[in-house]
């Protein structure tokens, strides 16, 4: 068995002498870069691989996160206005019941 293996190898390398590896100089230039730029270039070289639903899922969130900080508030503004249980009064306007200063307000804010 030995020297079936052997012979194999001697033909093989008899019919793989003509063929010869050049780019060796090459090759250690670019795993093994002299100067800074070369450096850097190799550097660049390097292949990143970023995955794309952790992207996709911080991208959601960070603008999820901006839109509600810059979102103008929305509350009404019967939460907004002080209670005055003693001063207020309702009024009867379209077949509503409504509070008069705040009725008053939007009156005043559609008016303009």
């Amino acid at each position: 068995m030995n020297t079936d293996r052997e012979q194999i190898k001697q033909r093989l390398d008899e019919e793989l002498r003509p063929v010869t590896f050049t780019g060796h100089e090459q090759v250690l230039r670019q795993t093994h870069p002299p100067t800074g730029r070369a450096r850097l270039l190799a550097l660049w070289n390097k292949e990143l691989e970023i995955p794309l639903k952790a992207v996709g899922a911080f991208t959601a969130i960070l603008v999820t996160g901006a839109l509600l900080l810059y979102s103008p508030h929305t509350g009404t503004e019967t939460q907004q206005a002080v209670q005055q249980p003693g001063q207020r009064e309702l009024i009867k306007a379209g077949g509503n019941m409504y509070w008069k200063d705040i009725y008053e307000r939007a009156v005043k804010r559609y008016e303009n």
